[in-house]
């Protein structure tokens, strides 16, 4: 590993340390990904990571990193923790309870349905109630080791749900656009109107179509 690498994940590891030398020892971090698409569920993932096996490669803001680089560093980390978990939010909650409050349900669900129960829990940007100190920090994905490690198993695995959906809904390429607002994606919704996942709440799915 270089220099700079280390250097970075080291930097990338300070709110763990902090804690750690305040005396928690079961920390967990989360994120969700998916907020800002059109279809599909809100997904978030919990993960408390190894204290000896906080270093690994590559880890970064799921936003940054190639879809390859993210399958492998899915793999180190799940192979690696001590405890994680994934929830969803279904588009039909997401549009009766709004989506700010799907995200909070999403973070609540996956830090709890870990099997370690973490004493203090890192997320990014918002504050959740849970049984346990919790850190929101904005850009948390950028500046938590932990959450960061979150953020990459949320996306894989929402990105995985994306494309057995684009099985059943082939119009809307959501293989390719994850159910996010692409000019391919609107398109489609334009042509065909939006399907049963679709978050009918959000501006741009409901259309004039013209099938």
């Amino acid at each position: 590993m270089k220099f700079e690498e280390i250097k970075r994940l080291i930097n990338l590891c300070k709110y763990e340390d902090d804690l750690f030398l305040s005396g928690y020892r079961s920390i967990a971090g989360v994120d969700e990904v998916g907020r800002g698409s059109l279809a599909g569920p809100l997904m978030a993932a919990a993960v408390i990571l190894d204290r000896e096996n906080l270093m690994i490669e590559g880890l970064n803001d799921s936003k940054k990193v190639s879809i390859k680089k993210r399958e492998c560093i899915y793999k180190k980390i799940i192979n690696s923790c001590v405890s994680w978990s994934v929830a969803k939010v279904s588009s039909r909650e997401i549009d009766e309870i709004s989506i700010n409050n799907a995200n909070i349900l999403a973070v609540k669900k996956a830090a709890n349905k870990l099997k370690v129960k973490p004493d203090a829990v890192l997320v990014d940007y918002i504050c959740v109630d849970l049984d346990a100190e919790v850190l929101p920090i904005v850009n948390g994905d950028e500046l938590s080791v932990s959450i960061a490690a979150a953020s990459i198993i949320a996306k894989v695995t929402r990105d995985k749900i994306m494309v057995e959906l684009s099985k059943y809904y082939p119009e809307y390429g959501f293989e390719r656009n994850k159910g996010y607002g692409t000019k391919e994606h609107l398109e489609a919704l334009r042509i065909y109107g939006p399907s049963v996942i679709h978050r009918m709440s959000f501006n741009g799915v409901v259309t004039d179509s013209k099938k």
